[in-house]
């Protein structure tokens, strides 16, 4: 027989919620800016790529040196009198000979480039000339070294001077240029710059972009922003993440030096391990806010950079402090200020936007170790924005997790000093989400509102965004308190995976949308303003069965050595097991084959480097269900449930920095196939938790958009069995006429296998709407499936 929910409606616990919910936060991470969003096809056009980006790069990383036999040249790097002092290195091409062939640079692009058959694409360049005007050829070259498209031109003698030029041409690949669609005709292209007189010439500052665009957004790829714009954001977050406060002073992200002329900018490193061009700036940033309709969310350091790194974040200095706040109080002014009487709105006025872009919110600092310096330098920036922007909503941080010393410091302070919003950051298990469905039920409506700013499911499987819908439908439920919420990180490009999963993959010709996007899709298009509890009868429940399996591994990644290792199984014989000199790369399989329901494990553990820790895997280690121990940066119990892990009990830390050569005696108790643990260094007990049996898979609620008239029933149905579902005391509630229920709008997204979805792909199926009778005040969801019915209120 078939399962049946019966949902009750509490119609008295009307709660008002935010219409601003739903957003997106895009950082530079996995080549999302340059070579991504950015729609620039050169790579290290500028020539200023260099060690601090990656050990191997220089200022000629990307670029080809062709020199044919019989033809000399020599590229070298200059930095006297560049274009921008800000990024000084130029290309010296010093052409000899030419009777081998024409010498010249190629550049192969972000993994290469894409040609498109009737595109136009623009091309730029600095030149300066050492003597006599020299003639130049730009080629598009396809992917077997065949021209697509080419331009002469001259580049002017400038050098006597000491002046460069700035040259543009064009040039279309034959096609049909009014096609909505332009086929692909080299995937792996690379552009040519071919010198064919001898001279030598100054290069800086290459660039090639297609014309075609979305929306008219210039600079910006236009398959990407329509993937952004289709997902109806009512906001986005901006810069980051930990790109915003950087490694190190020098590695800030200063939001002044990213707008006004482009080869001003000045390139910096990407924490991400690439390099940052800010040819998307802010000023790009409030244009896309603009193109979406989405309401721009910046955000700035608080003063100190981030914690991540030696020894823990560095402030600005005290001296330097009065000038940082005048520049987080200039991008107000830039953003909002009249042109005619402010000169950071006069700089958005030239460069082509004088009417304001109506900021409304402003963050201030990103997961940041919430310690006495960190407050010291949040108040004055916050007290200043406050006393010369009252009008602008503040949004603070609590630290990277949902719990922890930072999580609770932060609250504690931002209740004290008034912080309106605070920025909440949580990366889970699909398990974790379906189990903490209440997080924010208990929620101090009179303290500071939350913004969910990054946070996701780990995984690209139909479980992973059934979890999420399934929280997303209690921060709706609760967004009387959950004001903001984006899932983080936005981008991924594949084969640049800094961090999976993504909630937008993407190559160089395609867009891939996993299961995640369409869960956030479903919900940003259709915003409440209103909504109420909704109670279940029935069952809703998924108890797992673990196995006893008992096996042990070593993970982390930290430097460490195991000694005295054993592993004692209740009422059994205590096995010891060989030291362990571990080095960080794990996991290492000690070779335990056992089976238990309780067992006990013990080691000491000398620790050695590593900011991350180290960690003890114990039960099926080569399953999907099994129990991790972490020793170091924290000292944590992780059930890891469909692959994934969340805490479940320990001391989880901001950053304690922990000495070489510390030595902890360990012993890890596990009970009921991993359901329950305790930790306990050196005979102290540090850390003990239970698994909750029950998880929630499926879930109801209810939400209006009162606006528009329509009403909003979210069904999960995260179990392997469809369930009838009666709404029949909901339908009543809401007050739905009987023909308003004969003829319901559904949009359903659903699979057969939950775990299906594979990271940098599209999902194997999307959401699909049709229409439902609900005149019996029944509807089935699917097994594994998301449902939204929109019912005209």
């Amino acid at each position: 027989m078939t399962d049946k929910l019966t949902a009750t409606l509490d119609k008295a616990g009307v709660r008002k919620i935010s219409t601003d919910l739903w957003g997106i936060f895009f950082e530079d991470i996995s080549y999302s800016g340059d070579g991504g969003l950015n729609s620039e096809l050169v790579q290290n056009g500028a020539f200023e790529y260099n060690r601090a980006d990656k050990p191997d790069w220089s200022n000629y990383t990307a670029w080809r040196k062709i020199v044919p036999a019989g033809s000399f040249a020599a590229f070298a790097v200059g930095e006297a009198s560049p274009v921008a002092v800000e990024n000084p290195h130029y290309a010296v091409a010093e052409i000899g000979s030419v009777d081998g062939g024409p010498v010249a640079l190629e550049n192969i692009g972000f993994d290469g480039m894409v040609f498109r058959a009737g595109e136009t694409y623009d091309f730029s360049v600095w030149t300066r000339v050492h003597g006599e005007e020299l003639p130049l050829e730009v080629a598009l070259i396809g992917d077997g070294g065949e021209s697509l498209a080419s331009e002469a031109f001259i580049a002017p003698a400038s050098y006597a001077g000491g002046d460069w030029a700035w040259l543009k041409v064009s040039l279309a690949v034959p096609g049909d240029a009014q096609a909505a669609d332009k086929p692909v005709v080299a995937s792996q292209g690379m552009l040519r710059v071919a010198f064919t007189r001898a001279g030598v010439v100054d290069l800086d500052f290459v660039s090639l972009e297609p014309r075609t665009t979305y929306k008219g957004l210039e600079h910006f790829r236009p398959d990407l922003v329509r993937a952004l714009d289709e997902l109806h954001p009512r906001f986005m977050r901006f810069p980051g993440g930990c790109i915003t406060h950087g490694l190190g002073m020098s590695n800030m992200y200063h939001w002044n030096r990213t707008i006004g002329d482009v080869e001003h900018r000045p390139h910096n490193f990407n924490v991400w391990g690439y390099h940052q061009s800010f040819r998307i700036g802010f000023y790009e940033y409030f244009r896309l806010c603009e193109t979406i309709g989405a309401k721009p969310l910046p955000v700035l350091p608080a003063g100190v950079s981030c914690q991540n790194t030696s020894q823990g974040p560095v402030p600005v200095a005290q001296e330097d402090m009065p000038a940082y706040i005048d520049e987080v109080l200039g991008l107000i002014d830039f953003c909002n200020a009249d042109p005619d009487d402010n000169e950071w709105a006069a700089k958005r006025a030239a460069m082509g936007h004088p009417e304001p872009f109506g900021l409304e919110y402003l963050g201030i600092g990103n997961e940041d170790l919430i310690d006495a310096v960190f407050k010291d330098r949040f108040q004055q920036i916050f007290d200043a924005v406050k006393a010369a922007h009252p009008e602008i909503t503040v949004v603070g941080t609590v630290g990277p997790a949902p719990s922890g010393q930072d999580y609770e410091e932060g609250w504690a302070y931002a209740r004290e000093a008034g912080v309106p919003i605070v920025d909440e950051h949580s990366y889970q298990s699909p398990s974790w989400w379906f189990h903490n469905l209440d997080h924010y039920d208990g929620t101090d409506r009179k303290g500071p509102k939350v913004y969910l700013g990054e946070y996701g499911s780990w995984g690209t499987g139909l479980i992973n965004g059934l979890s999420e819908a399934a929280f997303m439908s209690h921060m709706e439920l609760n967004g009387d308190a959950v004001v903001m919420a984006s899932y983080a990180p936005l981008f991924c490009k594949n084969g640049h995976n800094s961090w999976d999963p993504d909630l937008i993959y993407f190559d160089n010709e395609k867009v891939y949308r996993p299961y995640s996007y369409w869960v956030q899709q479903l919900f940003a298009s259709t915003t409440a303003d209103t909504a109420w509890p909704v109670a279940l009868e029935g069952p809703s429940t998924l108890r797992r069965e673990l196995p006893d399996t008992l096996g042990l591994s070593i993970g982390g990644g930290a430097r460490a050595d195991f000694s005295d290792l054993s592993v004692q199984p209740a009422g059994g014989e205590r096995v010891e097991l060989p030291d362990v000199h571990y080095a960080g790369n794990g996991p290492v399989d000690l070779g335990v084959h056992l089976q238990a329901e309780a067992y006990t494990i013990r080691a000491t553990i000398t620790y050695h480097e590593g900011m991350w820790g180290t960690c003890i895997n114990s039960g099926d280690v080569n399953g999907v269900n099994y129990n991790r121990a972490w020793f170091g940066r924290s000292f944590n119990l992780d059930v890891v449930r469909d692959g994934s892990g969340y805490v479940i009990g320990g001391t989880e830390t901001s950053m304690d920095m922990v000495r070489p050569g510390t030595v902890w005696h360990v012993r890890v108790e596990v009970a009921d196939r991993g359901e329950s643990m305790a930790m306990y260094v050196n005979d102290e007990l540090i850390a003990s938790g239970r698994e909750v049996a029950d998880e929630p898979r499926r879930t109801v609620t209810v939400s209006r958009d009162g606006e528009a008239g329509v009403d909003y029933i979210r069904i999960v149905n995260a179990l392997d069995k469809p369930v009838d579902v009666d709404l029949s005391q909901v339908l009543d509630g809401l007050g739905v006429a009987e023909a308003e229920r004969a003829v319901v709008s559904a949009t359903v997204l659903a699979g057969d296998d939950p775990y299906a979805g594979t990271k940098g792909e599209e999902s194997p199926t999307r959401p699909v709407s049709h229409e439902v009778n609900l005149g019996g005040g029944v509807y089935q969801a699917p097994a594994w499936s998301f449902t939204t019915l929109a019912v005209k209120a």
